[in-house]
C-alpha cells in the first residue's frame, strides 16, 4: 500500500518555479519517497526545493531518511546534486508546521500554500466535481438546479491523502469538542482520521454523526445543541445548507466549517476553495430560473451519498411510418378540414392562446362526416329522459357542441351556474368541445355538489388532448365518483403547453430580440432584414394563420408539404388543403408517442437520452416536414454536438441543404440555420466552423445574415 502522496505547488506566485511535496503518512518507507521523486522529476525538472513532510510521530524516521547516505546519493542524481533544495517539515496534532532540524514553526504562508495545493491535486486526480452534459443536469438536495457539483466521497479514496486532508481539520478540532456533526456519512472516514491526528482529542472519545444534509429539516434529528458540537459540511457551491442551519438550529457560526466550497460566503468558514480548478465554473439556480430545464435536459436527482446508477447513454432513433399507425384514424377524419389550428384563443377570457387548439365549430359543422355521426350515436345513448339542462364551459367550442347536443334542452354556460342555482336542475350534461388539462371540468363538478341525489351528471367530451392515458383515466375516475359518467368522442393525446412554457417559438423571439434596435440591451452587430423584422412582429402580435408556423424558404415563399408525405400515405387527405398546422400536429403527435413509450423503444428514459437521427432529415426532406421536426423537438433531442460522429451526420446535411437553397431540397435552410443560432440545434465546434464558413461567401441575403450571429456561437 502507497503511504506517500506527492504534488507540487508554488512557495512564491512571483516565482515560476515549483517545489515538490511528498508527504508521508505513516511509517517512512525509503523506496516509496524515491520513486515519487523520479517519477516526478522525470515528468517535470524539480526547478526548486523538495519538501518530506512527515507526522510528528514519525519524527525519527524522517531524520534517519534525510541522514541516510544511500538516499541522499539517489536524491543528488534526480535533483542535480544539490541537497540543498530538501526540506524537512513535521505537522503535530494540533496542525501546525515545524522545521525538522530547528524545531520551530515553520512559515504559515508556505505551510498554508502546501495544503491548499495538495487538496486541490486531490480534487482534480480523484475527479471531485460532476459534470453533466447538455443533455442532462442536476437537483440538488437544496433543491437547487446545478451544471455541476461537488462530490466528495471519490476524493476519499487514498489513505495518504485523506490523512493529508484530516490535517487542515486539525485546527478546529479544540479541546472542548466532543461531537463532530457531519451532513453526509461519506465524510465519516475523514473526520475519523482528524480525531485519531488530534492532540486534543487523545484520550477523549469524539463522537461522529450524519444528520444526512437537508433531510435535517424534513425529519426530526436529535442534535446536542451546545458549545461542544463541530458541524462539518462535505461541499457547498453557495453555503446555503450552513446558512439555514444557522437559521434554524442552536449553533453558532464558529460551529461550522466546509471541507470543498465555491462561493462560500464571507461569514462562513471553509478549508479547500476549489473553485479554481473548476472549468467554467459551476451554474446553480432556482428552478423557476433554470437554463437547463428551458432546454428541457433531463433532471437527475442527486439524493444523500448516492449519484448515478449507470453512465448516461445516447442513442439515435429513425422515426417510422409506423410510429404514426395508432394516430392514422383521427388524421384521416380532421387534418386538412380547418380543425387543427395553432396558436389560437379558445375564448376571450382566456389567460393565452393554445398552441394545439382544436377547433370544434368547424368540426361538427359538417353533419355528414364520420365525426357527426359519432355524436348522433352518442347523443342518442346518453342524453336521457331526466336530462333537463346542458352545461357547457366558457368557451366558442364547447358552445357550439352544446348547440349541436342541445335540441329541446335548456344551455347554460359554466360561468354563469352558481351551486345553489342546480339545487333547481335534474340530471345534466356538461359539454366540453375540448380539453388539456380537465381542470375547468373539474371545477364545474364542485359546482354541482348540490344537486339532487338523484340526479346524475354525465361530462361529454368532444376532444381531449390529455398528455398521458394515466392522466385520462385519473381524470375519469374523478369525475365519475358518485355514480357519474365520463364520455369521451375523440382521443389525440399531446404534450401539455401552458402560458410559461418555452417553446420554439419563446426561443425564436428571444434570438430576434438583440437585433431591434429599441432594445436597450441589445448587442447585435448586424442589421435585421426587413424580411426577418416583419417575421418578428408577427410573432410578438400573435399574429398568425395557419401558415405562419415557420420562417419562409430563402426566397420567402411559404413552405408547404408536398404530395409524398409518408405519414399521410395510404389516407384519403388532400396534402393540397393541408396547412402548417396540419403537419406540425402531426410531427408533435409522432414525438409525443415516441416520448411516453418504453425506454428501449422511444425518446425518454431518466438516464438515457434519444436524439433524433439525422437521417429523418433525408428520409422527410420537405423543408415543411424538416421544419416541424426541428420545432417539435426538445433541444435534448437535436443535441448532436455530444458526438462526434452525431455532430458529422448532422453537418453534412445542413450542408448540402444550404447548398441547394435555389431548389426543393434547401426549402428549410432558414429553419435549420434558425434552430442552429438560438441554440436548440448543436454542433460540435469544428463542424459549426464549416457552416459559418459556408455562409461567409453565400449570396442569398438571408442566409447570409446568420453567419455573424452563428460566427459568435464559436466564441462561447
Amino acid at each position: 500500500m502507497n503511504t506517500s502522496f506527492a504534488f507540487r505547488f508554488l512557495e512564491n506566485v512571483k516565482d515560476n518555479r515549483q517545489s515538490l511535496v511528498v508527504f508521508c503518512s505513516s511509517v517512512i518507507n525509503q523506496d516509496q519517497v524515491i520513486k515519487c521523486i523520479k517519477e516526478e522529476s522525470e515528468r517535470l525538472p524539480i526547478h526548486n526545493n523538495v519538501y518530506l513532510i512527515a507526522l510528528d510521530k514519525h519524527k525519527d524516521d524522517l531524520k534517519k531518511l534525510i541522514s541516510s547516505a544511500s538516499f541522499t546519493n539517489e536524491f543528488r542524481a534526480l535533483v542535480n546534486d544539490d541537497t540543498s533544495k530538501l526540506k524537512g517539515l513535521i505537522v503535530d496534532g494540533l496542525g501546525d508546521f515545524s522545521n525538522i532540524d530547528a524545531g520551530i514553526r515553520y512559515n504559515t504562508k508556505i505551510a498554508t500554500a502546501i495544503l491548499q495545493s495538495g487538496s486541490l491535486e486531490i480534487f482534480k486526480s480523484r475527479k471531485g466535481v460532476i459534470t453533466s452534459s447538455s443533455s442532462y443536469h442536476f437537483e440538488k438536495p437544496s433543491g437547487d438546479h446545478c451544471d455541476k457539483f461537488i462530490r466528495t466521497s471519490n476524493l476519499l479514496i487514498s489513505s495518504a491523502e485523506v490523512t493529508f486532508l484530516a490535517l487542515s481539520l486539525l485546527p478546529f478540532l479544540k479541546s472542548h469538542i466532543s461531537r463532530v456533526y457531519i451532513d453526509t456519512s461519506s465524510i465519516a472516514f475523514l473526520i475519523s482520521t482528524a480525531v485519531q491526528l488530534s492532540a486534543n482529542c487523545t484520550g477523549r472519545n469524539v463522537s461522529i454523526a450524519s444528520f444526512e444534509s437537508y433531510a435535517v429539516f424534513k425529519q426530526p434529528y436529535d442534535f446536542t445543541e451546545d458549545e461542544k458540537a463541530l458541524i462539518v459540511i462535505s461541499a457547498t457551491t453557495s453555503g446555503s445548507l450552513a446558512k439555514e442551519m444557522i437559521d434554524k438550529k442552536g449553533f453558532g457560526t464558529s460551529q461550522y466549517v466546509t471541507l470543498f466550497h465555491v462561493n462560500l460566503p464571507n461569514n462562513q468558514q471553509g478549508l479547500f476553495d476549489v473553485s479554481s480548478v473548476i472549468e467554467g465554473g459551476i451554474t446553480s439556480v432556482k428552478p423557476e430560473n433554470c437554463p437547463f430545464c428551458m432546454r428541457e435536459a433531463k433532471l437527475i436527482k442527486i439524493s444523500g451519498d448516492q449519484f448515478l446508477p449507470e453512465t448516461p447513454k445516447h442513442e439515435l432513433l429513425v422515426i417510422r411510418k409506423n410510429d404514426f399507425k395508432d394516430r392514422e384514424s383521427f388524421f384521416t377524419e380532421f387534418a386538412t378540414r380547418n380543425v387543427l389550428e395553432w396558436n389560437k384563443s379558445s375564448s376571450t377570457t382566456a389567460e393565452y392562446n393554445e398552441l394545439f387548439f382544436i377547433n370544434v365549430k368547424n368540426a361538427v359543422g359538417n353533419k355528414s362526416d364520420s365525426f357527426s355521426k359519432s355524436l348522433e350515436k352518442f347523443k342518442k345513448r346518453y342524453i336521457a329522459k331526466d336530462v333537463n339542462a346542458l352545461i357547457y364551459l366558457g368557451d366558442e367550442g364547447s358552445e357550439a357542441l352544446a348547440n349541436y347536443l342541445k335540441d329541446d334542452l335548456t344551455i347554460y354556460s359554466a360561468d354563469e351556474i352558481t351551486e345553489e342555482g342546480v339545487k333547481k336542475l335534474d340530471s345534466v350534461i356538461v359539454v366540453a368541445g375540448a380539453i388539456t388539462s380537465g381542470r375547468k371540468l373539474l371545477s364545474v363538478s364542485r359546482k354541482l355538489r348540490n344537486l339532487r341525489e338523484c340526479s346524475t351528471i354525465t361530462y361529454f367530451v368532444g376532444f381531449s388532448k390529455l398528455p398521458t392515458k394515466d392522466a385520462m383515466d385519473q381524470l375519469k375516475k374523478d369525475l365519475e365518483q358518485g355514480g357519474h359518467q365520463f364520455v369521451l368522442v375523440r382521443d389525440c393525446s399531446m404534450p401539455r403547453v401552458k402560458k410559461d412554457t418555452y417553446t420554439a417559438w419563446s426561443s425564436e423571439i428571444d434570438f430576434w430580440r438583440p437585433f431591434k434596435s429599441e432594445d436597450p440591451m441589445g448587442v447585435a452587430e448586424v442589421e435585421l432584414p426587413d424580411h426577418f423584422s416583419l417575421r418578428e412582429a408577427h410573432l410578438l402580435n400573435e399574429n398568425f394563420t395557419a401558415n405562419d408556423l415557420f420562417l419562409t424558404d430563402p426566397h420567402r415563399n411559404a413552405l408547404k408539404l408536398r404530395p409524398t408525405f409518408a405519414f399521410w400515405s395510404g389516407l384519403d387527405l388532400d396534402t393540397n388543403k393541408a396547412s402548417q398546422a396540419d403537419v406540425f400536429w402531426t410531427v408533435q403527435a409522432v414525438l409525443h408517442d415516441l416520448r411516453i413509450k418504453s425506454q428501449e423503444k422511444g425518446l425518454a428514459a431518466t438516464y438515457h437520452t434519444t436524439l433524433i437521427s439525422p437521417v429523418c432529415f433525408d428520409r422527410f426532406n420537405d423543408g415543411v416536414i424538416q421544419a416541424c421536426l426541428l420545432r417539435a423537438a426538445r433541444p435534448v433531442e437535436l443535441d448532436y454536438s455530444i458526438d462526434e460522429n452525431f455532430s458529422r451526420q448532422m453537418t453534412d446535411i445542413i450542408l448540402s441543404i444550404l447548398k441547394n437553397f435555389d431548389n426543393s431540397q434547401g426549402e428549410g435552410a432558414l429553419e435549420f440555420l434558425l434552430a442552429l443560432a438560438s441554440g436548440r440545434l448543436r454542433l460540435l465546434k469544428t463542424n459549426l466552423q464549416e457552416i459559418v464558413n459556408l455562409l461567409m461567401v453565400h449570396s442569398n441575403e438571408l442566409l447570409s445574415f446568420f453567419n455573424a450571429p452563428l460566427a459568435k456561437l464559436l466564441e462561447k
